[in-house]
Parts: C-alpha cells; structure tokens; sequence
C-alpha cells in the first residue's frame, strides 16, 4: 500500500506530510521516515485487535459459552467505528484515529492510544 493520511488530500504531498507530522506531534512521537511508516498492525488488548490506516478498528476475542451443559470457546467479533490515521512506532506503539479531540466521532479508546508491542507489522511500501 502507497503511504497516505485518510484525511490528507491525496494529490497534494505537502498536505499529506503535515498532516502526518501533526499526528506525530499529538502522539508525542516524531515523524517516521519513508519505508518505516506504519500501515497496519495487530496488538493484544482483551482480544487480539487490527489498527489499519484508513479503517476503522476491529477485533477479535475468545469467550467461553455454556451451551447445553457443555463449555465452548466462540469467537467475539470486536469493533470501534474510530477510523484510524496514523500509527507509530516505538515502546509503546502509539495509534491515532480520527476521533476526539480531532474530530467529534466517539470512540471507546482514547485518542491517541497505546498499542503495547505488536504481535505483526505491516509497513506502507514508500
């Protein structure tokens, strides 16, 4: 995936780098240079969750059911209407989405969020 910010205009570069180095600044991070930007990753938080540039948060969770008697493990889709806008790197990885305070969509996580250590990595092809 080519390197863009979802709320960038995408025919104009010099947006997309100050949008981008205005999340770095409001997650406390520096701007990653071309190669080290981050598209997407995966990270535990009760359930293993996926924070993709462009898209809204979403998950997965294991719960054990009582069904007739007998205890089963089912898979509980999880999901944030949040759409996320930029991720960086570092211990902890931070994730920053397009809800408040940048904009009035709510969201269950705070904005910018931190991620922990990733259990995958997926970069923007620069």
């Amino acid at each position: 995936m080519k390197f863009f910010v979802p709320q960038a205009d995408p025919n104009d570069p010099d947006d997309v780098v100050r949008l981008y180095t205005a999340l770095a600044a409001l997650a406390g991070r520096s701007p990653a240079a071309p190669g080290k930007r981050i598209y997407s990753i995966e990270f535990h938080n009760d359930g293993v969750w996926t924070a993709t540039v462009g898209q809204s948060l979403s998950g997965i969770m294991m719960k054990t059911v009582t069904r007739k008697g007998k205890r089963t493990e089912v898979d509980v889709r999880l999901s944030d209407r949040a759409i996320v806008q930029a991720i960086f790197a570092d211990t902890p990885f931070i994730v920053v989405t397009e809800a408040r305070p940048l904009t009035d969509r709510g969201s269950n996580w705070e904005n910018p969020f931190m991620a922990g250590e990733p259990k995958s990595i997926t970069y923007f092809e620069d």
